[in-house]
């Protein structure tokens, strides 16, 4: 039977910081699972939960099996344990290169999750079914169009700043396989460059995950046009934050705000309302709990960019 096909995309040891700490003895270790909508309510092993069969697997002409993803992953994993073990739960300093671990940790947890692959998916779709349609309309064109499409530069190869049709089609098909490293390398040195803070709470249902737990978030996008309100790391009020565990929650910004900081009962709740709204399918509570605020919309701003401009939202295509 092959190996390492169980593949999580949220990591197990990971998850394990939200073990309820009132499991009867003899139990399997467990956490609290719940629909996105806070219904569902059940316990299950870390091990049981936020996983694909070869997920990062990279599948040979040949027939073999790749794990060179699934391998790195793991390395990356049991660092994040030894920092998260070993520092972050005794508010000790990182170094440089824990702090470069740390956010590498942080920039896979983005993308590395089927969300996330469908996201990527999605923007090759288009270019997928251009070249497609080009492909077939060669077929029947006539000698005088072939000419004039031969007579256009038309990139081929990612050596002359193209693409080829296959290329696309491979990122179309397997787009974590072909993106995830590539994105993580692109994003690593990007959060070295924020501010980084841990959040700090007693709280004891404290801070909770999901299963895409990195959440992108911009208080002030509300008041930019519609195009403009993805949250980016070109705003200076971009927060992006990452579960640690139930008592610690990263906190990358561009405001200055840096080190362990004491959260208060408001921030514990506003940023696990985050993940949750974030949540593909599933989060996960350390205790059988919910809070009512985790599911509250809020009210649109009278200062947002909608109700400032409701005639643009009227416009016609």
């Amino acid at each position: 039977m092959s190996k390492h096909k169980k593949q999580h995309f949220v990591p197990a040891c990971y998850l394990k910081a939200w073990r309820d700490l009132d499991v009867p003895p003899r139990h399997t270790p467990y956490v609290w699972l719940f629909d996105k909508d806070g219904s569902n309510a059940r316990n299950k092993a870390p091990d049981n939960i936020f996983h694909e069969t070869d997920i990062y697997t990279i599948h040979r002409a040949d027939g073999s099996r790749d794990l060179v993803l699934e391998r790195g992953l793991n390395g990356l994993e049991t660092e994040f344990a030894r920092i998260r073990n070993r520092k972050l739960h005794f508010r000790r300093p990182l170094d440089q290169d824990e702090r470069t671990l740390l956010c590498a940790f942080t920039a896979a947890a983005q993308v590395r999750t089927p969300s996330s692959r469908e996201h990527y998916r999605q923007q090759w779709e288009r270019p997928l079914k251009m070249m497609e349609e080009m492909i077939e309309s060669a077929k029947t064109a006539t000698p005088e169009e072939k000419n004039r499409a031969a007579a256009m530069h038309i990139p081929s190869s990612t050596s002359d700043g193209g693409i080829t049709y296959d290329q696309v089609k491979e990122l179309h098909a397997h787009p974590l396989q072909m993106m995830l490293m590539p994105m993580i390398r692109t994003v690593t040195p990007l959060l070295c460059k924020l501010d980084l803070a841990v959040f700090v709470t007693t709280d004891e249902i404290g801070f909770i995950t999901s299963d895409h737990p990195c959440v992108w978030f911009d208080p002030e996008s509300y008041k930019r046009p519609p195009l403009y309100q993805v949250p980016a790391l070109m705003y200076k009020t971009i927060e992006i934050t990452l579960p640690l565990s139930p008592s610690h929650c990263l906190f990358l910004n561009r405001q200055g705000i840096a080190g362990y900081i004491d959260a208060n009962q408001d921030i514990v709740d506003d940023l696990n309302r985050r993940v949750r709204f974030e949540a593909e399918n599933y989060f996960v509570v350390r205790r059988n709990s919910l809070r009512e605020y985790w599911f509250d919309p809020g009210v649109e701003p009278d200062d947002s960019w909608e109700k400032l401009h409701p005639k643009a939202g009227e416009a016609g295509p």
